[in-house]
Formats: C-alpha cells, structure tokens, sequence
C-alpha cells in the first residue's frame, strides 16, 4: 500500500474522531442547556403555585411565544461549523494535490483551535467542567494531533513512482 495514502488516511481518521468528540460536545451543550432552562422554568412554576397561582393561569399571563430550537440565523452558523469541522476530515481522502493538503492543515487548525478555546471557556464557567473537558478531551486532543500530522504533509513534496520502479 503507498505510504502516502496511508499518512492521507491516518490524517483524515483523526480529524473525523475530532469531529465525532465535537458532535459528543454539542450533544452535551444541547444537554446542559436544556436542562439549566427546564430546572429554571421547573423552579419557577412551583415558586408561583406555592404562591396561590395555578399553572393555567401562569400560561395563560405568561403569553408566551413558542420556544424555537435555533433560529435562522443560528441554522446558517451551525450548518457553516459542520461544514468546517467535517471539511479536514474528507479533503485528504479526496485529494493529494498541494493546495488542498494546505487548506486542510489551515481549516483544521483553525477548528482545533477554536473547539480549544470553546473547551477552557466552558471550564471557566460554574457548573460547566464536564461540558469543557469533554471538548478538550474528545475533540481537541485528536485534533491537534491531526493537525501537526496535516501540515507535515502539507510540507512534504509528494513523490510519484511508476509500477516499474517499486520492488
């Protein structure tokens, strides 16, 4: 098997577990967001019950719009984050040519880099440590890895033996 694509493989498995250790992470976020507004709300209605209020007449006051999931704007920015985060892991099975070996070491790095400060922002905040480890953990560390990989190839020059020179 030609080392080359082996190095290729490797580089994109690494980016594809960095990739699965983001979508770990937004689960999680999904996870700990919802449940901190849940917990809130939960928190609220037996505030106001114990008060003499009933939870129809709480809806009823409240007038509440439907609670939206994410809004357009959002979509567009999850949808271009998916698409970054996933763009390393298929251009090196895609392709050997040079420019594209350069645009996955610079997206990569560009993703790596940001899931790290994503994960030290959540350590930072109450409550949130097992969020930010798990993006660290499950995300960042393949993804450094994959990104010194991605730019040694990206450096290296690609050399192209025929049938008759390989013994």
């Amino acid at each position: 098997m030609n080392k080359n694509y082996f190095k290729r493989v490797h580089i994109a498995m690494l980016f594809i577990i960095s990739f699965l250790g983001g979508m770990v992470h937004m689960a999680l976020h999904s996870h700990f967001a919802e449940g901190k507004i849940f917990d809130w709300a939960e928190s609220l209605m037996n505030a106001l019950v114990v008060k003499g209020a009933t939870v129809a007449s709480v809806a009823d006051a409240a007038n509440l719009p439907d609670l939206e999931f994410m809004s357009s704007g959002m979509l567009y920015v999850a949808v271009l984050w998916f698409v970054l985060m996933v763009l390393p892991a298929i251009l090196p099975l895609l392709t050997e040519k040079r420019a594209w070996r350069w645009v996955t070491a610079i997206v990569g790095l560009v993703m790596t880099m940001m899931g790290i400060m994503d994960g030290i922002g959540h350590i930072t905040m109450p409550g949130q440590i097992p969020l930010g480890l798990s993006g660290l953990i499950l995300g960042s560390i393949p993804g450094i890895i994959a990104v010194v990989l991605a730019f040694d190839w990206a450096k290296a020059q690609v050399i192209v033996t025929s049938s008759t020179e390989e013994n």
